[in-house]
């Protein structure tokens, strides 16, 4: 078999791979990224992102998570822009090592990137922004010779990178940099202005107060919504210069063409064992139902999920389960077959604050609870990267729709009348907001029944005020049932 026909087939294999462990391991999570980043068909908001620092990376993160509600599309965007950052470090790993013994470990980058999808605080910004480090290391390492040109390519990308896709420009600077040292020995010393252009551009943008702090000028930091402890992205980052080095070293060994693919095929075990064993380490069973039963929620599967509800886990009484139970209209008489808490656990430990204040939004909307729903969708959308959660942005509209806030409604309908997937949504909303007769005909009435003595006695002046609300009248009998479980 012909080297490039075999190369084409393993990197083939591989991508297939790829994008069947993504679909497999992390479905869901792409519906929750695409409310994270909602990109807007609006001049203003693009011109305002592209001023701030590492906005073009932001605007393509964006515009790539709006598909992303389309069935498969989050995994195979996914693994696309994973198999491509990883076929152009195989192309600058086989500059300094000819033979593509190494190709196979340029996935490894490829690996620690998929793990931080597990970080609910990463957002998928940080993982553009490093492929276009990527891109622009592949430019510079395939450019025609001659230290003047690259010195000028250098001096200018770095800071320009720096602008467009943010920190994560410290691969390049530092990837060019051992690329031409190891190239060029001591000739090549000259590249080391570029870690000190990219440091320089980093004061200056701190300075300027375009970037927060030194944390996120020069770390994956800038990348995360809430501090974290979470280092695979710097794993990531080291892992590109470590492969160009490690290149250099392995280019000494003479390796035959019909030897080669020994260690390509190890390196790819290397890269999806990094992959799997990590992921098997910090993969949140928990967290990942939660996102699974927000999505069949707002697609209104209750069907699947008390189908695939784990009746050895514990059952609280505010969550999607007993939503979907209450829905079927059988909450009362399965809610004991699934394990539940006792009433003083109202929700289940949920780490991310943003999660719980969706699931309370969810199942407060159902209750007519106006008021409550539309104070945790608030919530909900505060705690949102550039507070654009769709689906928070709905609650609030048929929230302030229905408490007679018709101005604070129109706001919200803004917002989403300048998406692609919830414009036709906005614009039905809308007309039904010209007309108040049916506003009142269609949403419940303003429901202002926090009365500070707990969820009981909500529930219960909710039901008074409307007899023929069924998911309160369920739970509000679960809870009169969960308080003689104490």
């Amino acid at each position: 078999m012909k080297t490039k026909t075999r190369n084409i087939l393993i990197f083939s294999v591989a991508a297939l791979l790829m994008a069947v462990g993504i679909y497999l391991t992390q479905e869901y999570r792409f519906y929750n990224i695409e409310g994270s980043d909602l990109f807007l068909y609006d001049r203003a908001y693009i011109s305002d992102t592209l001023c701030q620092t590492g906005g073009f990376a932001l605007l393509a993160a964006s515009f790539d998570t709006q598909f992303m509600r389309i069935p498969f599309a989050g995994p195979l965007l996914a693994a696309m822009l994973y198999f491509v950052a990883s076929c152009l470090m195989a192309s600058v790993l086989r500059r300094k090592c000819p033979s593509g013994a190494m190709d196979g470990f340029a996935f490894i980058p490829a690996a620690f990137m998929f793990l931080c999808l597990e970080n609910g605080y990463f957002r998928y910004w940080g993982h553009m922004a490093f492929v276009m480090s990527i891109v622009a290391l592949w430019w510079y390492v395939t450019m025609p010779e001659g230290w003047k040109r690259r010195l000028a390519a250098g001096l200018i990308g770095v800071p320009l990178l720096y602008h467009l896709s943010g920190s994560a420009a410290i691969v390049f600077a530092v990837g060019v940099c051992l690329y031409e040292i190891t190239d060029r020995g001591v000739k090549g010393l000259w590249s080391m202005a570029f870690p000190a252009v990219f440091a320089l551009t980093a004061f200056i943008y701190v300075r300027t107060s375009m970037v927060s702090g030194w944390a996120a000028a020069l770390t994956p930091f800038m990348y995360y919504s809430n501090p974290s402890t979470y280092f695979f992205p710097l794993y990531a980052w080291a892992s590109v210069p470590a492969l160009i080095v490690a290149s250099w070293i392995f280019s000494r060994f003479a390796i035959g063409q019909k030897n080669v693919l020994i260690p390509v095929l190890a390196g790819m075990a290397v890269s999806f064992f990094i992959a799997g064993n990590l992921y098997s380490k910090v993969h949140s069973e928990g967290n990942y139902r939660l996102l699974q039963e927000e999505y069949l929620a707002d697609n209104e599967e209750w069907e699947r999920i008390v189908e695939t509800a784990d009746r050895r886990k514990p059952t609280y009484f505010i969550s999607y389960l007993n939503l979907a139970l209450a829905e079927q209209g059988h909450l009362l008489e399965r809610f004991p077959y699934f394990s539940p808490q006792a009433i003083s656990n109202v929700m289940p430990p949920i780490p991310n604050i943003r999660y719980g204040m969706s699931l309370q939004s969810k199942v407060y909307l159902s209750w007519d609870y106006i008021a409550a729903a539309r104070q945790s969708a608030f919530d909900a959308n505060m705690m949102t990267p550039g507070m654009r959660d769709p689906r928070q942005l709905k609650i609030l509209v048929q929230t302030n729709l229905a408490a007679g806030s018709y101005e604070v409604a129109e706001k919200y309908l803004d917002i989403l009348e300048r998406t692609l997937m919830y414009r036709k949504w906005a614009k039905d909303m809308r007309r039904l907001a010209d007309d108040p007769e049916k506003v009142t005909a269609s949403l419940p009435a303003e429901g202002i029944y926090v009365r500070h003595d707990g969820l009981k006695g909500d529930l219960e002046d909710i039901v008074s005020a409307d007899p023929s609300q069924r998911i309160a009248l369920q739970f509000l009998e679960v809870y009169k049932m969960m308080e003689g479980m104490q």
